[in-house]
């Protein structure tokens, strides 16, 4: 079975969109067929991930937004059906949406994540080479649906700068990130972790020196929850705990002029990567 990525324009390919958005979404879909008519007239974008008999098994919906003082995009929506996640559905809808873009001269994409989900941040940063500067509290307020209940809807705010020489140099050449080559003894672990009674991690400390700009070189790592959905099923109070130290973690981190450009994995724990450097400079670096 092939599956292509398309724009949608019809309206019966957004009622499609739609039947994916409850389906991923608990029941509840964020975007119904008179909204998805407005952006697409509003100069928005709305792709979709469908097989030969034309069924949808992904699908991403941008509208149009200022941002940095240029024409850019928001993503409202993006998801993939549950039997298709883990084949790349997800990056070839971003890897199209980019084209669409730089064919419309769209310079600025972003969207929000959950700072704790670290498959969502592998994608952003370490697959697209995007970049994030900016944390937003409760981002959506309370939510209900199988992935958000019960923790405050925290996110971080992506960007990705289409034909920066960091994202032609991530996507187009297939270079790995900078902090690939850097090496783990050259990273600063700011934050300190104990094992619960249930296997899960907490938060300990958190070294504030970083801020202060007390580092070897400038990259910094905080952990975050390897498998937050497992810890929110078995001890939602240590989900929250972990919501509420990082929040306060991350915007001390954006504040002293730390910018989110990696993720880590390693032996079974998870790590946004912070390096303190201009977000210019950053978006320069072509490897």
């Amino acid at each position: 079975m092939t599956i292509v990525i398309k724009p949608l324009s019809a309206p019966r390919e957004f009622a499609s969109c739609v039947t994916l958005q409850v389906d991923t979404c608990d029941g509840l879909p964020s975007l119904a067929v008179p909204a998805l008519v407005a952006v697409d007239r509003c100069n928005g974008l709305i792709l979709g991930a469908v097989d030969d008999e034309e069924r949808m098994h992904g699908a991403l919906v941008d509208v149009s937004s200022a941002g940095e003082g240029l024409t850019s995009w928001f993503t409202a929506f993006c998801a993939v059906s549950e039997g298709k996640r883990n084949e790349g559905i997800g990056s070839r809808l971003r890897y199209h949406e980019r084209e669409f873009g730089i064919e419309r001269r769209i310079s600025l994409v972003r969207w929000a994540i959950d700072p704790l989900r670290g498959l969502q941040a592998h994608i952003a940063f370490n697959k697209l080479g995007a970049i994030a500067i900016s944390y937003k509290r409760n981002l959506y307020g309370e939510l209900h649906d199988s992935r958000n209940d019960g923790l405050a809807t925290d996110r971080l705010i992506v960007e990705w700068w289409l034909t920066s020489p960091r994202v032609n140099a991530v996507v187009d050449r297939q270079v790995l990130p900078y902090h690939f080559h850097l090496g783990l003894d050259k990273m600063e672990v700011a934050t300190r972790t104990a094992v619960t009674d249930d296997g899960c991690r907490r938060l300990v400390k958190f070294d504030d020196s970083v801020c202060d700009g007390v580092t070897s070189n400038g990259v910094v790592l905080v952990e975050v929850p390897a498998k937050l959905d497992r810890m929110r099923a078995e001890n939602i109070d240590l989900a929250r705990q972990w919501r509420v130290q990082t929040r306060e973690i991350f915007e001390r981190m954006f504040d002293s002029g730390y910018v989110i450009t990696g993720f880590v994995h390693e032996g079974g724990r998870s790590f946004q990567l912070f390096e303190r450097a201009s977000k210019a400079a950053i978006l320069e670096r072509d490897g």
